[in-house]
């Protein structure tokens, strides 16, 4: 699909963007499969450029992180201890994160995706708690379409505010001036009243 073409702009590091943009909705499901939110929010970044279709984009994330979740999982269900016990630094995350799940369980199960640096042990984690298959997938499932709209969409979003913000630079830089000038001019008004209310010195 081709979209609007815009003004150059750029989100994230050059190197990245231009990753993206070569392999398109690879990338896009290959860093889903892990914390890939920079990758998702840059593809919905180029979205707006033109460059990719914003519903395919959203597609992939949402086909890369459900599947990544589910499989682990079932990692977590079938070798968890094993690997905890192979991983001893593991443990302490693991130790809070089952804390946590015990006492509120279908927040942790939805929301443990949006949260940096947990997001690929938690599925192991509930997999270890023994939580049936069955749950685990019926709050996996729109977890991961409210994840993979609003990265990407916030990524598309990001891109046409900075695009009306260079439109509109002149304009903007007019009425900081604008600003400036009066802040200038109520300051010296300030000033000069202050001096006309202080007490003259008398002489004795």
């Amino acid at each position: 699909m081709r979209g609007r073409q815009t003004t150059n702009l750029n989100v994230g590091s050059p190197l990245f963007e231009s990753f993206i943009h070569s392999y398109g909705y690879y990338a896009v499901f290959l860093f889903s499969c892990i914390e890939g939110e920079i990758a998702v929010l840059t593809a919905g970044f180029l979205c707006h450029r033109g460059m990719m279709a914003l519903e395919w984009v959203m597609f992939f994330a949402f086909l890369g992180t459900f599947i990544t979740e589910q499989c682990l999982f079932f990692v977590g269900r079938t070798y968890g201890t094993r690997l905890l016990e192979q991983h001893p630094r593991l443990s302490q995350k693991a130790s809070n994160a089952i804390a946590f799940l015990r006492k509120y369980n279908t927040v942790f199960i939805f929301g443990s995706r949006f949260v940096y640096g947990i997001r690929n042990i938690s599925p192991m984690i509930i997999g270890m708690a023994k939580i049936t298959p069955l749950r685990f997938s019926s709050l996996n499932v729109p977890a991961a379409i409210i994840w993979s709209v609003l990265v990407a969409g916030a990524g598309y979003v990001f891109a046409d505010i900075l695009e009306s913000v260079k439109a509109n630079m002149q304009y903007l830089q007019l009425v900081a001036l604008a600003l400036l000038l009066l802040g200038v001019v109520g300051y010296f008004l300030l000033w000069k009243k202050r001096d006309r209310t202080r007490p003259e010195d008398k002489n004795e």
